[in-house]
């Protein structure tokens, strides 16, 4: 289908936005300063959109990496994906990180069997999911000693440098890709209901009265 997507990428320490049309990128953006997502995600948006000649009418769907990753910068690309999205019409593909590092490797790198993907969150602590042609099971919050055990005959993919295939940052065209195989969200209280995957339980600072 010949219609036009928006990826926010906004997990990690880049703002990360993406044109896609069809299936193909088409173009992107990515602002390296660390704590400007707030103050550029919009202007930045608006920027990607009018280098071809597109207004907010155009994009059919937005495409959002769900993390987990920087609980300030999920909230931040959320809260415009959903503004956007309620406001203007559009579906969403919400796009795990272990999702996203699977297909890459699967379909990209064209790795074959068990596929360990993981992102180290501390220093002993690791974020990750074992796959076959699907998930082997949920992905979990493990030290780093208990995945070297669980997934030792896997190929690991993730960042850090015992990986096999190594990944400094995940990149907005991979999280496009990988949307193909995500199931799109579609009307107000789908859309509404959707949340950022954390490493943690998320438990909001309780302020003092």
């Amino acid at each position: 289908m010949d219609t036009w997507g928006l990826v926010v990428e906004t997990a990690g320490p880049s703002l990360q936005l993406g044109l896609i049309r069809g299936e193909a990128p088409v173009a992107g953006l990515k602002w390296d300063a660390s704590n400007q997502h707030a103050e550029r995600l919009i202007v930045l948006s608006q920027a990607l959109l009018a280098s071809h000649q597109l207004r907010w009418k155009d994009i059919q769907y937005a495409v959002y990496h769900q993390g987990p990753g920087s609980h300030t910068g999920l909230r931040i690309g959320l809260a415009a994906v959903k503004a956007w999205a309620l406001s203007l019409g559009w579906i969403v593909y919400p796009v795990p990180l272990m999702h996203t590092l699977y297909r890459w490797a699967r379909h990209r790198l064209e790795l074959k069997g068990p596929i360990f993907t993981f992102w180290q969150s501390r220093p002993a602590e690791w974020y990750g999911q074992i796959w076959e042609e699907e998930p082997v099971s949920p992905p979990e919050l493990l030290p780093q000693t208990e995945w070297e055990r669980n997934a030792h005959s896997a190929l690991w993919v993730g960042n850090h440098p015992s990986a096999r295939f190594y990944v400094e940052e995940i990149r907005w065209q991979w999280v496009a890709y990988a949307a193909r195989y995500v199931e799109p969200l579609r009307g107000g209280e789908a859309i509404a209901g959707l949340v950022p995957l954390y490493y943690r339980d998320f438990i909001p600072t309780a302020r003092k009265p």
